[in-house]
């Protein structure tokens, strides 16, 4: 793609959006000094960029599902891709979130924007996975551009529907992901969090969702909002699935900045030695909020009494800024993500892989179809771009500051417990709506799920959903909050309560 010698009018117009004026005699001197820069860009253009190699071949690209093949409307897209013909997931079937790339497989992220990209490379976890001998059989939907914690900004549709009750909302934006779990179509999917969106879908449709340790997974070849909240984990029926998914993807791979001083552990070695000892801490701002069903919160304290009897030790514990979390994340999301969209999906600023087929891809496809943009991404540029044009970068570095604050409330915490327990939503999942009812109405909704999740992805701490009960049919999900890089304490806790 030659850079060709910008007009004088480029430069006026360039000039404009920093809003200062550039005279003709700028004009005239600024274009000599270009003239010079751009030889540097056309050899850059020489240059062979490195890529992922794909490691196993493509037998089956697949298709997109009939109605027939798509129970609850949870797939985006169908294939059969097996991996290594041994190993630990040898046998597994596994679903991915349309946000991850798959080489030669489309990736939509749920919107009309990206209709015809399709991925060359795949990402380190697809790798992985297969490494561990599982069977990738396709992409599952995913609320629009992995903003939409409801997950009803499905494109092309169908919409999604929670298999617990067929006619509720199974959560986002890894609706997909909770759906063919939770009705049998995949042993294992893989889903994305950046405020809640694999452990609310888990909690509503009654599985394993696991938030892992903040880099503890790569992000490399994923679609992101901000580098700071960005998380990948398994989603599962079992929990020692979970665990098993979890040692295939986890670890460094040299090619993601959230990774720093990844600490790696077997997670399976541990998962039936029990809690006794464990000593757990129910977290008092976890429960009560104006929006929590009664329900809920009683269904989540029977399961704290599940454990003590399994044989950990209870604790009330009080964490006040807990509540604060919300006013912390919503400006990384909101001001964040504005700004990965408006970088054509990516982002800049950190070293890595950067995926320049989704970059170009994404630069095209936003020009010329912005009006395609789904509710939830409209409403993150808008605000964002609002609050930066009017405040500049005040509130997201703001935002950035207080997440250590918050961090060493809960480290402090850790100093008295090994875990801390709550409800992961709290309450349970609403009807999906008819056509008469405004989606702007499940927006305020969507603001007040997350009131136990959001936190831990500003502070990076790992978080794991476990059902715990119905309520109404419906189910209720148990939240276990662990130091970082102890994940395995969370899956050893959530699998002693799971066998009682």
């Amino acid at each position: 793609m030659p850079v060709r010698m910008p007009t004088h009018q480029d430069l006026r117009d360039a000039g404009q959006r920093f809003g200062f004026e550039v005279n003709d005699e700028e004009v005239e001197g600024f274009s000599l000094y270009i003239r010079e820069m751009l030889p540097a860009y056309q050899r850059l253009d020489e240059l062979v960029a490195p890529t992922i190699p794909v490691k196993y071949p493509r037998r089956d690209f697949g298709a997109r599902p009939s109605t027939e093949d798509n129970r609850d409307n949870g797939w985006a897209w169908r294939c059969s891709i097996p991996g290594a013909p041994d190993g630990p997931l040898s046998g597994k079937t596994v679903g991915l979130k349309d946000h991850i790339r798959v080489a030669g497989i489309p990736m939509l992220n749920s919107s009309s924007v990206l209709e015809g990209y399709v991925p060359t490379e795949d990402a380190t976890i697809v790798t992985r996975l297969l490494d561990a001998g599982a069977e990738i059989i396709g992409k599952v939907v995913n609320g629009s551009h992995c903003f939409d914690a409801i997950g009803l900004s499905i494109y092309p549709g169908p919409q999604p529907i929670n298999p617990a009750t067929g006619r509720h909302c199974p959560g986002g934006s890894s609706n997909g992901s909770a759906v063919v779990v939770a009705n049998g179509n995949a042993d294992i999917t893989m889903g994305g969090d950046q405020g809640g969106s694999i452990r609310v879908p888990a909690a509503w449709c009654g599985i394993v969702g696991l938030k892992p340790s903040f880099g503890l997974v790569p992000h490399t070849g994923l679609a992101g909002l901000d580098n700071t909240v960005d998380h990948t984990g398994p989603m599962t029926k079992t929990v020692r699935d979970c665990a098993l998914a979890l040692q295939a993807v986890a670890g460094a791979d040299g090619l993601d900045p959230r990774q720093k001083d990844v600490r790696v552990k077997d997670y399976t070695a541990r998962l039936e030695d029990g809690v006794a000892g464990l000593r757990i801490g129910v977290l008092a701002q976890g429960f009560g909020h104006e929006q929590s069903m009664p329900a809920v919160d009683a269904e989540v304290r029977e399961a704290a009494g599940v454990l003590e009897q399994a044989g950990a030790t209870l604790a009330d514990v009080s964490i006040p800024m807990h509540l604060d979390g919300n006013a912390i994340l919503w400006p990384l999301l909101i001001q964040g993500g504005n700004e990965t969209n408006k970088q054509d999906g990516w982002g800049h600023g950190w070293q890595g892989h950067y995926a320049l087929d989704h970059v170009n891809f994404t630069h095209r496809a936003v020009k010329a179809r912005a009006n395609d943009l789904p509710l939830g991404l409209k409403l993150v540029l808008l605000l964002g771009e609002y609050t930066y044009r009017r405040y500049g970068m005040h509130y997201y570095a703001k935002a950035q500051n207080p997440p250590r604050t918050l961090r060493a409330a809960y480290e402090e915490a850790f100093t008295d417990v090994d875990v801390l327990l709550m409800p992961t939503v709290p309450f349970t999942a609403p009807p999906i709506p008819d056509e008469e009812l405004s989606t702007y109405g499940f927006l305020s909704i969507f603001a007040n799920m997350i009131h136990n999740t959001g936190s831990f992805n500003a502070t990076g701490h790992p978080a794991l959903s476990v059902p715990c009960g119905t309520h109404e049919g419906l189910p209720v999900g148990l939240q276990l909050v662990g130091r970082h890089f102890e994940d395995d304490v969370l899956l050893r806790a959530a699998y002693a309560y799971e066998q009682s």
